[in-house]
């Protein structure tokens, strides 16, 4: 009894380690995912960055990478296919007939055969795609403006501050518009680009998709609601695109099978997986694309001085005067003032201030005498008409130089050396 006591407790002392150890590496996995949805919002610094093109890369690439991830698993870590000879059922069949019925498995739809060529290769689509989808990324930091991004940066310190440092911000904001107004048109078509090519991005996944999946991928929510499956005879849609089982055949050009012909019946286990994964990230295409195509109509309303005004306009503060009109009054001047892409810079800024500060932040670009303070002999009129450019300087009159030359050179020198 007691030679056989440090046995079994080596063995019982064992087996909770390992356990252990297992339990807490998915503690960590579990941690780091609940992190992800619990991290707190942080404000978007980018000039050429937004909500929408996040969703295109940062979700949608992780959906494709996760997608990627969960069959790669599955192909690696279980069987993918099982096979069965008609000839003889009972007999494993060889592994070199499995690797053709993995890239060749057909099904038979009247007297034509449908060979589901994806099967194989499938995940690397969805490797290229969350690479395509970084693609907004990439072009929204190739566009940024050093100076704007800066500000948005010094913004975002103190965004959830109350004191005097939001006053702060709110001059360095007014005098940073105040010496660049005007000159952000090209920030504003640069991100109404971006936002372009993301809905391309969208459009071109679903060809792309429907062309992979032997075109049958546009149509998948569609044709598959109310989702009723047929696990008797696998004719409904999801089963179809995704058949659980299918068929191979081993002919005379294989030249494996010694000059006869082999059917074998496989099933395809995997299946059940892509269907799944397919199924949602249509769901997920629908959703982000209409979103997308929301947000680009939004952007085209800048151009429209009705739309700017609710662009701009705030809550009445408790600063703000008492007329209702005043409000209205002062966005109307902001926006005589201002261009396309200075809207859009004010659009920007509208996150990182309360109703009040931004409404205060309105109120010094509508004032001529808070303007003059930076820039120098400006004339500012808010009455309409020719209104002159902001940046517009009382230049002294330079003499040409043909007079200047006559100056210098026309009258006789009277110098001591001609004397």
């Amino acid at each position: 009894e007691d030679s056989t006591a440090p046995v079994a407790r080596d063995q019982v002392m064992g087996m909770p380690g390992q356990g252990g150890r297992s339990f807490d590496i998915i503690r960590q996995i579990i941690g780091n995912v609940v992190n992800i949805f619990n991290k707190r919002p942080t404000v978007c610094t980018a000039p050429c960055d937004g909500h929408v093109l996040k969703m295109h890369y940062q979700w949608s690439f992780w959906i494709f990478l996760g997608g990627y991830s969960a069959i790669w698993y599955s192909w690696f870590h279980r069987d993918v296919i099982t096979c069965a000879s008609h000839f003889n059922a009972e007999t494993q069949v060889r592994l070199d007939y499995i690797n053709i019925c993995l890239s060749y498995p057909f099904l038979e739809v009247g007297n034509e055969r449908r060979y589901l060529l994806f099967y194989r290769w499938i995940h690397w689509v969805l490797l290229l795609l969350a690479g395509v989808y970084y693609i907004p990324r990439k072009l929204s930091k190739n566009a940024e403006n050093p100076k704007v991004k800066k500000l948005f940066e010094d913004l975002a310190v103190g965004v959830h501050r109350y004191d005097n440092y939001e006053r702060e911000m709110v001059d360095r904001a007014a005098r940073y518009m105040a010496f660049n107004m005007k000159t952000h048109n090209g920030l504003f078509y640069k991100y109404l680009f971006c936002n372009v090519v993301a809905l391309a991005i969208d459009i071109f996944t679903f060809h792309f998709l429907d062309w992979v999946l032997q075109y049958r991928f546009l149509r998948l929510g569609f044709q598959a609601y109310p989702f009723n499956r047929d696990p008797k005879t696998f004719t409904d849609y999801l089963s179809q695109t995704f058949p659980p089982f299918a068929d191979c055949e081993l002919n005379i050009e294989s030249q494996l099978v010694n000059k006869r012909i082999e059917k074998l019946g496989c099933h395809l286990t995997v299946m059940e997986l892509y269907e799944k994964i397919f199924l949602y990230i249509w769901v997920f295409l629908i959703i982000q694309t209409f979103v997308t195509c929301l947000y680009i109509v939004y952007l085209l309303f800048f151009w429209n001085s009705w739309a700017r005004l609710h662009i701009l306009r705030v809550s009445k503060p408790v600063n703000a005067k008492q007329s209702n009109s005043s409000i209205r009054h002062t966005v109307i001047s902001v926006i005589e003032n201002c261009k396309i892409g200075d809207i859009y810079l004010l659009y920007r800024l509208r996150q990182h201030f309360s109703h009040a500060r931004f409404y205060e932040l309105l109120t010094k670009l509508s004032d001529p005498e808070f303007l003059r303070l930076f820039l120098d002999n400006v004339s500012v009129d808010h009455k309409g008409g020719n209104n002159p450019d902001l940046r517009l300087r009382n230049k002294p009159q330079i003499k040409s130089p043909g007079k200047f030359i006559e100056n210098v050179y026309g009258k006789p020198n009277k110098g001591i050396l001609v004397e």
